[in-house]
């Protein structure tokens, strides 16, 4: 990493200006307005090649920070792209990787343990981006489609190429609320366009392919929600598995008819009930050397995961737990007002209490910060308002190590894991990518 993140990461537990520092540092490189392709690359070499001082350097965090980020000395653009190409990789880091839409880092972690090497990230929620930094060591380039589109129309190849490094995978949990049962319902209730006809976070898929088109990469790690593969009838995912195909790849794993996916539950490797889509897309020409991909097996481990042993390696007791997690009374309150009024119309919902912690939790989302009645753990005392999970609770359900660096503020945290992969899901098909890649490294 550059020796100013380094410093900032050495100064993370002793100087409380870190956060507010990378803030204004994320800030600065979202407000760089220059467009032309010249000014693009050299952003992508300062945010993202680490390990070298010819990136956009700063010298003095706390004074450079204060300055247009334009203004800092950048490297000439020659040099700067022979060394953006031309980068040597560990000889322990057998692929490099982009994290695309990278969130807190999950794909990241998966890959990176099995010999990867990110040049690359891209995210736009400033708040994850810090949490990127701070645990990685790199600050993610924010909008993607400054990399793909001018003035609203796609850039050629060989322009993206002219900014990008190469890389050999592609990982990209593309944004899930146009397809999510929850953001379909609230696009339907406000007349929104979803899934792939909205014009926002729908469209991004359409990035990711144009990259892949552009790069060329070994292989694209994709994930997104369930309800991918049934939205609008299933056209969607037509429409998706249709578009890699002809970017040139193989979407493993490959289950009979045209279902090239899997659908993954975390309950598999963690105290968690979350079922998410995965693909391996392999690019046609390697399917023909190396044989098609494995996928790896998430059959349930028996006895399963269970909440009360995410509770138990959470080391703050139940009595802080709950005097710095407990819902008010007044919102215990509000949740039994609904729950009755659900009961009323027989509909199912309900506020759910884990009165069984013998049991996975329900998934984890990401607007779990607002009320938490997705997953309420009760008090011991009769009649006392539960709880909700810790933000270390939430970490260990998605299968973060405990050495994670989680933001202080509880909002934040939710969010964050809420919105995030498993980890140990991504690892263990990461870990079988690795393998299958490996015969490329000595040819």
């Amino acid at each position: 990493m550059s020796r100013a993140i380094r410093k900032l990461l050495k100064a993370a537990e002793t100087r409380p200006s870190v956060i507010p520092a990378l803030h204004r540092l994320v800030q600065q490189i979202e407000a760089f307005e220059a467009n032309d392709d010249e000014s693009l690359h050299l952003l992508a070499v300062a945010t993202h090649i680490s390990k070298t001082k010819n990136a956009i350097y700063l010298n003095s965090l706390d004074r450079n920070l204060r300055q247009p980020i334009g203004e800092l000395a950048p490297l000439a653009p020659v040099e700067a792209t022979t060394k953006l190409v031309a980068r040597k990789v560990d000889a322990s880091q057998t692929f490099t990787f982009a994290d695309l839409f990278a969130g807190i880092g999950g794909f990241h972690l998966a890959l990176s343990s099995q010999g990867g090497k990110c040049v690359f990230a891209s995210e736009w929620d400033t708040n994850a981006k810090i949490t990127y930094a701070i645990n990685h060591g790199i600050v993610p380039f924010g909008d993607i489609r400054r990399f793909t589109r001018v003035n609203e129309q796609d850039r050629s190849l060989s322009g993206i190429r002219r900014l990008l490094p190469r890389v050999d995978v592609i990982a990209a949990g593309f944004p899930c609320q146009p397809f999510s049962l929850a953001g379909v319902s609230s696009r339907n209730h406000y007349n929104h366009e979803h899934g792939l006809k909205c014009d926002t976070q729908g469209t991004l898929f359409h990035d990711i392919v144009l990259i892949a088109k552009a790069l060329r990469p070994k292989a694209l790690l994709l994930e997104n929600v369930r309800n991918l593969v049934s939205h609008d009838g299933g056209r969607t995912i037509q429409v998706i598995r249709t578009e890699i195909e002809q970017a040139g790849y193989v979407i493993f794993p490959k289950n009979g008819g045209d279902r090239s996916w899997a659908i993954i539950d975390s309950q598999s490797v963690s105290g968690q009930r979350r079922k998410r889509v995965y693909m391996v897309c392999i690019r046609k020409d390697l399917v023909h050397q190396l044989g098609p991909f494995e996928f790896p097996d998430f059959t349930f481990s028996h006895p399963k995961f269970t909440l009360r042993q995410v509770i138990d390696m959470d080391p703050m007791t139940h009595e802080e737990k709950f005097e710095q997690f407990g819902i008010s009374d007044r919102l215990w309150k509000s949740h039994l007002r609904r729950d009755l009024k659900h009961a009323e119309r027989s509909n199912g919902f309900r506020t759910n209490i884990m009165f069984d912690l013998d049991q996975p939790a329900p998934t984890l989302v990401a607007r779990y910060f607002k009320d938490g009645k997705d997953c309420l753990i009760p008090h011991p005392r009769v009649n006392q308002p539960p709880r909700m999970l810790t933000p270390l609770e939430c970490a260990i359900l998605q299968t973060y190590p405990k050495s994670f660096w989680i933001p202080p503020a509880k909002s934040v945290a939710y969010k964050q894991f809420g919105n995030s992969i498993t980890v140990e899901v991504a690892r263990r098909i990461a870990t079988e990518l690795a393998n299958y890649l490996s015969p490329l490294n000595s040819i």
